[in-house]
């Protein structure tokens, strides 16, 4: 069996053009370059020849009528591939023009011949050949010379370039393109609102080459092909590396696991939500924990975002100048699609970039009409970051009015993960959301969560925390560990005091003694070194502070020695949805046994829905289960005097313990009563008892309608009449 030889190739010393022939132009090959004026042509075939010259691969470069060498010349040293050194070391340049004018199509024949005959060169260039298809008295002897004249340059082993303003009607009547090895066809016309230059190659004997059309650009450096089709493949990556941990608050908790690395995540949002912030602090927060980062920006320059930087408090100059950071700025104007791709690909690549933020896509692309094509250069993008090993947020403009999470509604299906920036208008304020709407292989957390922009950078407050989605409920209560109330005669009612870890729900009428209870429930804890946490909603500290003094309760003491805290949450400043992770980090700082919120009630605000308040009061009771927080909440009642309605907003359900407090009508007066109406996993007293609030807080009297002072008698009766 014969051996196979593969075809020599010759390296053209274009950018990506050696990939569109399939490693290399062909050696001995005879190419027609074909274009209309000014499509570059000379330039090509210049490039070709000035980067394979040298005094063993000489050149003939021959000039027709088109263009005197003097002029060639001239142009040619503007670009940094020519060396006017190598003309006299091996490319020579023959003026065709005189002899054509005078001898016509037999004497220019002869005169090429004789110059490789003289020269023996590697590569013969004729520039244009179309003037002899003009000077030709007919077709048949327009084949003659072409076929005789590449017959003769074949048998010279020379790679050829025959270069002319043929365009596509010539491919099917000129007898030229029948003989040649190879037709590359050189256009420019207007695309996506510019003037855009593009090759193909239309046909190349012994090569599997590309069909496509690909654009280029003709720069100081010469052609520059842009050929992502062809360049850019997404690699096959083996291994397994640690996920990514974006180092932004509380963001990682939505993230479950972390991104896994070659990820692409669309940071889709309208403006103002928080994109460039987002992704900026994802580059600066990666740089700060030792990886690389470089940020494509194509609407804010570079000090603008050096300026946000500076204004959210981040050294982000300090990493720049340690080469941690590199931030790279295309004017809109600029943007060059396939281009600015491959220069892409090449600084990740060669800053070897653990962390990608392009801002944004939409403006990337925004010349770009059809959305195969937008998907196309979004997958392109997102392999250039999956070979990179690194994690990338791509921007994206969400249409204002519309339900699309992507600019072009195709950017979604090709990236990793979604992450969607809203905001809503909440009263007189416009609040900021975020939701991981996808990512691939990741248990996320799911909705959307609030999050606050200022100094530090983004504030994330996850509606419900990570571990209680993704590990283990907290264990159940136990029956025989109680804990004191600190309100005499109460404890009796709840069969012998609240249950650890449980959670209490104080409904009362405006003024009957909520407060009072919930502070005398955290000072117990502080009596038995339990430190407590107060949350206030309506009143500040120091009020609260003066009418436990006038009550004669000691919780300025407390406070002095660290036992008690009392904070204040304005509504105005602090959403519903921010409070799990505020008060999750309070009481971890704070090591918090005891917690008491007052009150619930006040978590409503416009906007926010009764269902919302159940789940917010759903995830706090979960968390405070499994931090090991025994806490207390206090409800604001709409009705007086009746019982009948229990909590205004069906929040009963989610406590373990349920107390009302209502007034009840008697001659010439109205008294508090206290009734028990739940305890979970105890038997309390089901009576309805008075209660007074003077010095030294809350007191349980006799039952309401009867002279039985303790409620204690009552169990205890109770318990005797059942044996």
């Amino acid at each position: 069996m014969t051996k196979k030889t593969a075809i020599a190739r010759i390296e053209t010393g274009v950018r990506n053009l050696d990939a569109l022939f399939e490693g290399g132009l062909p050696r001995g090959s005879v190419v027609v370059i074909a274009g209309p004026p000014g499509a570059g042509k000379t330039i090509l075939t210049q490039q070709i020849c000035f980067h394979n010259v040298s005094a063993k691969t000489r050149v003939l470069y021959f000039n027709t009528l088109s263009e005197p060498t003097a002029k060639t010349l001239r142009y040619l040293n503007q670009f940094d591939f020519f060396d006017a050194r190598k003309l006299d070391e091996g490319i020579q340049f023959v003026d065709l023009g005189v002899i054509l004018r005078t001898k016509g199509l037999d004497g220019a024949s002869k005169l090429v011949m004789e110059h490789v005959k003289k020269v023996k060169p590697a590569m013969v260039v004729i520039d244009s050949f179309k003037v002899f298809d003009d000077l030709a008295k007919s077709k048949e002897e327009l084949r003659k010379f072409g076929y005789e004249l590449a017959i003769s340059l074949m048998a010279w082993e020379t790679t050829t370039f025959f270069l002319g303003e043929f365009g596509q009607s010539d491919i099917e009547t000129n007898p030229l393109f029948s003989i040649v090895d190879g037709l590359v066809m050189i256009s420019q016309r207007q695309e996506s609102g510019e003037q855009r230059r593009f090759m193909q190659i239309i046909k190349m004997r012994g090569t599997d080459h590309s069909r496509e059309e690909h654009s280029f650009v003709i720069t100081r450096a010469g052609i520059d092909v842009f050929a992502p089709r062809v360049t850019i493949h997404r690699a096959a990556i083996e291994g397994k590396e640690p996920r990514l941990k974006t180092g932004i608050s509380r963001l990682d908790e939505l993230l479950g696991d972390g991104i896994p690395r070659g990820s692409s995540l669309l940071i889709a949002g309208v403006a103002g939500t928080g994109k460039t912030v987002l992704s900026l602090e994802f580059i600066y927060r990666g740089a700060k924990a030792g990886e690389k980062g470089i940020f494509f920006s194509f609407e804010e320059s570079e000090a603008r975002l050096r300026a946000t930087a500076r204004g959210l408090g981040w050294d982000l100059d300090g990493e720049i100048d340690r080469g941690m950071v590199e931030i790279v700025f295309i004017p809109q104007p600029n943007i060059l699609v396939e281009g600015h791709l491959l220069m892409m690909s090449e600084r990740i690549l060669g800053m070897k970039a653990r962390r990608v933020a392009v801002d944004s896509v939409s403006v990337f692309l925004h010349k770009v009409k059809d959305p195969q094509l937008d998907r196309e250069k979004i997958f392109q993008l997102a392999s250039v970051i999956h070979n990179a090993q690194a994690v990338g947020f791509l921007a994206t403009d969400i249409p204002y009015g519309t339900n699309q999470i992507s600019r072009f509604g195709v950017e979604e299906t090709v990236v990793d993960g979604v992450v969607l920036l809203s905001s809503t208008e909440e009263g007189l304020e416009r609040q900021r959301y975020i939701e991981i709407y996808k990512l691939r292989n990741t248990a996320h957390l799911r909705g959307r969560h609030s999050i606050l922009i200022g100094p530090g950078g983004i504030m994330v407050y996850p509606r419900y925390n990570a571990e209680a989605a993704f590990a283990e409920p907290p264990p159940p209560l136990e029956t025989a560990r109680r804990l004191p109330s600190g309100v005499p005669g109460l404890d009796a009612l709840l069969g012998g005091g609240v249950l650890e870890r449980s959670v209490t729900l104080l409904s009362g009428s405006a003024g009957i003694g909520k407060s009072t209870l919930s502070l005398q429930f955290l000072l117990e804890g502080c009596r038995h070194e339990e430190p407590g946490l107060y949350v206030a909603l309506e009143e500040g500290p120091a009020q609260i502070i003066r009418t436990a003094e006038t009550l004669g309760l000691p919780l300025q003491e407390a406070t002095e020695k660290g036992l008690a805290e009392v904070i204040y949450l304005s509504r105005e400043r602090v959403r519903p949805s921010q409070l799990l992770s505020l008060l999750t980090d309070k009481i971890r700082t704070q090591k918090t046994r005891r917690f008491v919120l007052d009150s619930v009630s006040h978590l409503a605000t416009e906007g926010v829905s009764d269902d919302e308040l159940r789940q917010l009061l759903f995830a706090l009771i979960t968390r405070f289960k499994a931090l090991g927080v025994t806490s207390l909440l206090t409800l604001e009642s709409s009705v007086m005097y009746s019982s009948e309605t229990i909590t205004d907003r069906k929040f009963s359900p989610v406590a373990d313990n349920l107390i009302v407090l209502r007034y009840t009508p008697l001659p010439g007066e109205i008294r508090p009563t206290l009734m028990v109406v739940k305890t979970r996993g105890s038997e309390h007293d089901f009576g309805t008892y008075y209660f007074t609030v003077g010095k030294g807080g809350a007191r349980i009297g006799s039952r309401a309608g009867e002279g039985v002072p303790l409620a204690a008698k009552n169990i205890a009766g109770r318990r005797r009449t059942k044996r």
